[in-house]
């Protein structure tokens, strides 16, 4: 039987699981993920996920929030 390959917002709830965070230039270098703010906000509407942003750096940093 064939292997079904996972979704974008499978990978990256995957990695979020881990602990680890997550910006653009990993989702693209991991994952081939363009769009990282699109499947963040699948995540957080659709799975109702709770998913912290940090932009004090300049760019999106996304985490799981700790509650």
């Amino acid at each position: 039987m064939a292997r079904k390959r996972k979704t974008q917002v499978e990978k990256v709830r995957d990695f979020l699981f881990t602990g680890k965070k997550l910006t653009a230039r990993t989702a693209i270098n991991r994952f081939g993920i363009y769009r990282l703010a699109a499947v963040v906000w699948t995540l957080r509407n659709t799975l109702s996920m709770k998913i912290n942003t940090d932009n004090s750096k300049g760019y999106a940093v996304y985490s799981l929030t700790n509650s």
